[in-house]
């Protein structure tokens, strides 16, 4: 959170993982910074920046 905070990034928590207690136990050590989105898992933050952030380009890499 505060990498993107401090690039001005969208900021996106996914609650698995470390994503859940840094939502609960140690919500306090980023109580400055606000996430644009809470995601349950990687397809949902993923559908969610297909949908809410259409001018987002990706690049296939082959």
């Amino acid at each position: 959170m505060f990498a993107a905070d401090a690039v001005k990034a969208i900021k996106i928590l996914v609650k698995t993982g470390w994503g859940s207690s840094s939502l609960g136990q140690y919500r306090d050590c980023w109580k400055n910074v606000t996430p644009d989105y809470i995601a349950e898992n990687l397809l949902d933050a993923v559908n969610w920046i297909l949908t809410k952030i259409p001018t987002v380009q990706f690049k296939l890499i082959r």
